[in-house]
């Protein structure tokens, strides 16, 4: 058992090493809670459908749900259609409040589905950002999530040319890394983590931090 001095003693040092990589380095906090963004004070911030899912399901964000609900009361779709735009509008309700909190921009990710349909990749980044500018959410403050498929790629370089600035996600290689910044999108997310997994499953090896093959 940790006395109170051991306890604080290592939280001032997980605070000193998140203020040193602050100093060097932008930080950006992949997650859909409120909570989490105020204590560590990132600069910019991340979500996909499955943290705003996991956070829709906290009593502290029942508001937004209900919120996404009566904005589309009087909406013609149904079915299917109806829980898509219910979604959208819930992932960019998130964003906006996550906007109140980091100084930076939010990224707001489009379905997976859409991954290999480049036309439906740009129409599903086009209502995030009408949504957004009716919120009174400018389009520099936002990033378009988008997969790194060849489909997300193409549609990642015409979004650009109209100012949409684009996150790149699913990246696992250096040859998506390339279309990405061909495409000239404003940023890429490497999936690390993901590709370190995959280096330990084929190789049966324990990598060091300094040899991660995905940070690598």
């Amino acid at each position: 058992m940790s006395t109170i001095a051991e306890i604080e003693k290592k939280q001032t040092k997980q605070t000193s090493q998140l203020d040193q990589l602050k100093r060097f380095t932008k930080v950006v906090a992949d997650t859909g809670d409120f909570a989490t963004l105020k204590e560590y004070e990132p600069q910019d911030a991340t979500t996909n459908p499955s943290l705003i899912f996991k956070a829709a399901q906290m009593p502290g964000y029942k508001n937004l749900v209900e919120q996404a609900i009566a904005d589309n009361q009087k909406s013609n779709a149904t079915g299917k259609a109806l829980l898509r735009q219910i979604v959208d509008d819930l992932l960019v309700l998130f964003g906006c409040e996550i906007l109140k909190i980091v100084p930076g921009r939010v990224s707001t990710e489009t379905d997976a589905e859409l991954s290999f349909d480049t036309q439906a990749l740009i129409d599903k980044a086009h209502r995030f950002i009408a949504l957004y500018k009716e919120k009174g959410v400018s389009r520099e403050r936002i990033l378009i999530k988008i997969a790194s498929t060849w489909e997300g790629t193409r549609a990642a370089e015409a979004l650009q040319k109209e100012g949409i600035n684009c996150n790149m996600t699913l990246l696992f290689s250096l040859p998506q890394a390339v279309a990405c910044a061909e495409a000239k999108a404003r940023l890429i997310s490497p999936f690390v983590g993901r590709i370190l997994d995959w280096y330990k499953k084929s190789t049966g090896k324990y990598y060091a931090p300094a040899e991660d093959p995905g940070v690598v």
